[in-house]
Protein backbone atom coordinates (compact mmCIF):
# COMPACT_ATOMS: atom_id res chain seq x y z
CA UNK A 1 0.00 0.00 0.00
CA UNK A 2 2.99 2.35 0.60
CA UNK A 3 4.36 1.80 -2.88
CA UNK A 4 1.09 2.90 -4.46
CA UNK A 5 0.71 6.22 -2.18
CA UNK A 6 4.31 6.91 -3.46
CA UNK A 7 3.83 6.49 -6.87
CA UNK A 8 1.11 8.50 -6.56
CA UNK A 9 2.73 11.15 -5.17
CA UNK A 10 5.48 11.03 -7.50
CA UNK A 11 2.84 10.67 -10.64
CA UNK A 12 1.52 13.77 -9.31
CA UNK A 13 4.72 15.91 -9.05
CA UNK A 14 5.66 14.63 -12.77
CA UNK A 15 2.08 15.90 -13.96
CA UNK A 16 2.61 19.29 -12.28
CA UNK A 17 5.67 19.81 -13.56
CA UNK A 18 4.82 19.00 -17.12
CA UNK A 19 2.17 21.91 -16.67
CA UNK A 20 4.02 24.10 -15.45
CA UNK A 21 6.45 23.18 -18.36
CA UNK A 22 3.47 23.25 -20.79
CA UNK A 23 2.22 26.84 -19.26
CA UNK A 24 5.55 28.17 -19.53
CA UNK A 25 6.20 27.65 -23.03
CA UNK A 26 2.45 28.80 -24.04
CA UNK A 27 3.56 32.52 -22.41
CA UNK A 28 6.20 32.62 -24.98
CA UNK A 29 5.43 35.34 -27.03
CA UNK A 30 7.02 35.34 -30.60
CA UNK A 31 7.06 38.11 -33.12
CA UNK A 32 6.24 36.59 -36.49
CA UNK A 33 8.05 37.74 -39.59
CA UNK A 34 6.89 36.66 -43.04
CA UNK A 35 9.57 37.40 -46.22
CA UNK A 36 12.08 35.31 -47.83
CA UNK A 37 15.19 34.03 -48.32
CA UNK A 38 16.32 34.61 -51.67
CA UNK A 39 13.67 33.41 -53.69
CA UNK A 40 11.96 31.07 -51.07
CA UNK A 41 9.37 32.55 -48.83
CA UNK A 42 9.45 31.48 -44.75
CA UNK A 43 7.91 32.22 -41.84
CA UNK A 44 10.25 33.21 -38.77
CA UNK A 45 9.32 33.62 -34.91
CA UNK A 46 11.45 35.50 -32.82
CA UNK A 47 11.80 36.44 -29.30
CA UNK A 48 14.45 38.41 -27.89
CA UNK A 49 13.31 39.20 -24.76
CA UNK A 50 15.72 37.32 -22.34
CA UNK A 51 17.72 36.75 -25.61
CA UNK A 52 21.55 35.81 -24.64
CA UNK A 53 24.45 34.39 -27.01
CA UNK A 54 23.90 30.94 -27.91
CA UNK A 55 20.34 30.96 -26.49
CA UNK A 56 17.18 29.54 -28.32
CA UNK A 57 15.62 32.93 -29.65
CA UNK A 58 13.23 31.47 -32.34
CA UNK A 59 12.59 29.13 -35.24
CA UNK A 60 11.15 29.42 -38.95
CA UNK A 61 10.08 27.54 -41.64
CA UNK A 62 9.88 27.48 -45.18
CA UNK A 63 6.25 27.73 -46.57
CA UNK A 64 6.35 24.79 -48.58
CA UNK A 65 7.61 23.04 -45.51
CA UNK A 66 5.89 24.02 -42.74
CA UNK A 67 6.32 21.04 -40.60
CA UNK A 68 10.21 21.43 -40.87
CA UNK A 69 11.41 24.06 -38.04
CA UNK A 70 14.48 25.29 -37.85
CA UNK A 71 15.87 26.37 -34.72
CA UNK A 72 17.21 30.07 -34.29
CA UNK A 73 20.37 30.38 -31.78
CA UNK A 74 21.72 34.18 -30.97
CA UNK A 75 24.70 35.13 -32.61
CA UNK A 76 25.17 38.82 -31.49
CA UNK A 77 22.51 41.38 -31.08
CA UNK A 78 23.96 44.51 -30.73
CA UNK A 79 22.47 48.19 -28.99
CA UNK A 80 19.79 50.15 -31.06
CA UNK A 81 21.53 52.75 -32.89
CA UNK A 82 20.52 56.72 -34.05
CA UNK A 83 18.70 54.63 -37.28
CA UNK A 84 16.73 52.72 -34.76
CA UNK A 85 18.07 49.30 -36.02
CA UNK A 86 20.54 46.53 -33.99
CA UNK A 87 22.56 44.41 -35.32
CA UNK A 88 21.45 40.79 -35.08
CA UNK A 89 23.33 37.64 -36.18
CA UNK A 90 21.49 34.43 -35.77
CA UNK A 91 22.61 30.60 -36.03
CA UNK A 92 20.22 28.39 -37.96
CA UNK A 93 20.12 24.75 -37.01
CA UNK A 94 18.29 21.51 -38.83
CA UNK A 95 15.62 19.51 -37.00
CA UNK A 96 18.63 17.38 -36.46
CA UNK A 97 20.73 19.66 -34.30
CA UNK A 98 23.33 20.51 -37.06
CA UNK A 99 24.61 23.77 -37.68
CA UNK A 100 22.89 24.88 -41.29
CA UNK A 101 23.11 28.73 -42.01
CA UNK A 102 23.57 32.00 -40.76
CA UNK A 103 21.13 35.46 -40.75
CA UNK A 104 23.79 38.62 -40.99
CA UNK A 105 21.54 41.92 -40.67
CA UNK A 106 19.89 44.91 -39.25
CA UNK A 107 16.60 44.41 -37.62
CA UNK A 108 15.15 47.86 -37.98
CA UNK A 109 12.77 48.62 -34.55
CA UNK A 110 10.97 51.67 -36.28
CA UNK A 111 10.13 49.77 -40.02
CA UNK A 112 9.74 46.06 -38.17
CA UNK A 113 11.63 44.49 -40.77
CA UNK A 114 15.06 42.07 -40.51
CA UNK A 115 17.21 42.49 -43.42
CA UNK A 116 20.66 41.15 -44.67
CA UNK A 117 22.41 37.92 -45.85
CA UNK A 118 21.59 34.21 -45.26
CA UNK A 119 24.48 32.42 -45.70
CA UNK A 120 23.76 28.13 -46.08
CA UNK A 121 25.94 25.68 -44.79
CA UNK A 122 27.33 25.31 -48.68
CA UNK A 123 29.04 28.64 -48.07
CA UNK A 124 26.38 30.25 -50.74
CA UNK A 125 24.98 33.68 -49.52
CA UNK A 126 21.19 34.55 -50.14
CA UNK A 127 19.35 37.97 -49.78
CA UNK A 128 16.94 37.94 -47.08
CA UNK A 129 14.20 40.59 -46.50
CA UNK A 130 11.67 40.23 -43.31
CA UNK A 131 8.38 42.23 -42.34
CA UNK A 132 7.18 41.77 -38.83
CA UNK A 133 3.33 40.85 -38.91
CA UNK A 134 0.89 41.78 -36.43
CA UNK A 135 -2.20 39.60 -35.96
CA UNK A 136 -5.54 41.62 -36.08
Amino acid sequence: MKLSKTLVCCLMLVLGSLSMIAQIEQEVKYEKFTGKIGPYAITLFLNLEYADEDYEVGYYYYNDRPKIHFTLKLVEYAAINAKGSMHLVLKEYSPKGYHTGTFDGQRELRGDGYEGTFINGQGKKFHFELMQQYDE
